[in-house]
């Protein structure tokens, strides 16, 4: 498994672990604040962004090796 593999796993995992917390907290208090419940929409958005596998987050940190022209080669 390559470490960009690794990585994206890693977000996967944070993911579920947030949607986790998120459903666990709502049902200890059911009918919370809307202040509370706009940071779990938010924080469930974002762990549903992780689950997904975080596309933005992995190519940030694993950027895509470019191909040297010949220019560049020789230079």
């Amino acid at each position: 498994m390559k470490a960009r593999e690794r990585f994206a796993l890693a977000l996967r995992i944070i993911g579920v672990l947030g949607i986790m917390h998120i459903l666990r907290s709502f049902v200890r208090n059911p009918s919370p604040a809307i202040v509370v419940l706009i940071a779990r929409w938010v924080c469930a958005v974002i762990g549903v962004y992780l689950i997904r596998g975080a596309p933005h987050l992995v190519r940030f940190a694993y950027p895509e090796s470019t191909p040297v022209t010949p220019e560049k080669a020789n230079a």
